[in-house]
């Protein structure tokens, strides 16, 4: 990369020169590049991956995530080992599960009960059946133990109960489609126990 020191008799230059030159600022880095028209030859095989980010930026917005359900998927990308944020994390998942064959199941809007007694109940919606299983830990990184829950076909609503938990402790969890051929998450959520 070339570093550019009052180009074009100016302080500051940037945008292209004549389809030849590109002047740009990039993390406080002067620069002047080729102009360039990046290939796009729209193969078969881009063109299914085009689709599958597509759908997954669909779904994405199409699930009526609350607030707290983009601090948990926030909170999922913090754990993983790229920089990235909670949208690129739910997209990444999302096109993993379709590169496997699998159908997306939205899990959005989960609920957390007011802990006491040493259990909670958790609630997330889901437009369909396909088990879920609710995983939890005391650590972001590892949640061994898991609970299944019951799905009301009413409210398109599962509802996981928690028991056995130890007052004081921070806990995590993240619910997740556990039935054949399908695939879907929630990001990672978190309570103290009572």
């Amino acid at each position: 990369m070339a570093k550019v020191i009052a180009p074009l008799f100016s302080t500051k230059a940037s945008g292209k020169l004549a389809k030849s030159l590109v002047y740009l600022s990039w993390k406080g880095i002067d620069d002047v590049r080729s102009y360039v028209i990046p290939a796009n030859p729209r193969t078969e095989k881009q063109q299914a991956q085009r689709s599958k980010m597509t759908q997954a930026v669909a779904d994405y917005h199409a699930s009526s995530f609350t607030s707290s359900d983009i601090q948990a998927w926030n909170l999922f990308a913090s754990i993983l080992p790229i920089p990235v944020s909670g949208f690129n994390a739910f997209v990444r998942e999302h096109i993993l599960s379709a590169i496997a064959g699998k159908t997306w199941v939205i899990l959005s809007n989960v609920v957390k009960g007011t802990p006491s007694g040493g259990s909670i109940t958790i609630t997330v919606n889901s437009p369909s059946d396909a088990s879920a299983k609710l995983y939890y830990g005391t650590s972001k990184t590892a949640m061994p133990n898991e609970v299944t829950g019951t799905f009301s076909s009413t409210e398109k609503k599962w509802t996981f109960q928690i028991t056995g938990l130890s007052a004081g402790v921070l806990y995590y969890f993240y619910i997740k489609n556990t039935a054949s051929g399908t695939a879907g998450r929630t990001g990672i959520y978190s309570f103290t126990a009572a």
